[in-house]
């Protein structure tokens, strides 16, 4: 076969690879809003009041979906802010679970049921149509959404100890989670 050919072929499975793989963005251009559009990066920076160095759309997987990362550093570390969104759609394509409300039903009923984790697990009324903390992230379902929201944030003071610390760093990522989460499913009305 000749060189040219050879080229030509590579450049054809290249993009036919690209086509069938697409993008996390895509996963929603027939449904909804991705998640860097159901909260945006200005969103990010005012809530945080600090100026993001970084914004990705990651590919997620269980559950099927995509995520929206903000990150930026201060004092030499790195804080970040996720967003995930998986569909109905995209859950049951990934082929583990059902839809949305069967990965929610079934998170939550592990959770309550596990030794250590039912002691993170925090349940709230009027997020969605139903939502939980699981000590590091807060999970919404609404629709044939399910949202979860993860916040790594910088906490400043001094404390007694370091379950002190943290008891107060998970205070404030889930005080965070919950204003993003109600920005979010405003905008998947």
């Amino acid at each position: 076969m000749r060189a040219g050919w050879r080229v030509f072929l590579a450049v054809v499975a290249l993009l036919l690879g690209v086509m069938a793989v697409g993008t996390p963005a895509c996963l929603y251009a027939d449904e909804i809003l991705g998640p860097c559009e159901l909260f945006t990066r200005q969103d990010a920076e005012a809530l945080l009041k600090e100026t993001i160095t970084e914004e990705r759309v990651l590919e997620s997987h269980l559950p099927a979906g995509a995520t929206c990362r903000y990150a930026y550093r201060k004092e030499g570390s790195t804080y970040d802010i996720r967003v995930k969104v998986a569909t109905d759609r995209s859950i049951a394509e990934e082929g583990i679970h059902d839809s949305a409300k069967d990965v929610f039903d079934r998170q939550i009923k592990t959770r309550r049921s596990h030794e250590y984790a039912s002691k993170k697990l925090r349940e709230f009324d009027g997020i969605g149509e139903g939502s939980f903390w699981d000590g590091s992230s807060l999970w919404a379902l609404q629709g044939g959404n399910l949202v979860i929201v993860t916040v790594n944030s910088l906490l400043e003071g001094s404390f007694k100890s370091m379950d002190e610390m943290n008891a107060a760093k998970e205070e404030q990522n889930l005080a965070y989670s919950t204003e993003i989460m109600a920005t979010v499913l405003k905008r998947l009305e």
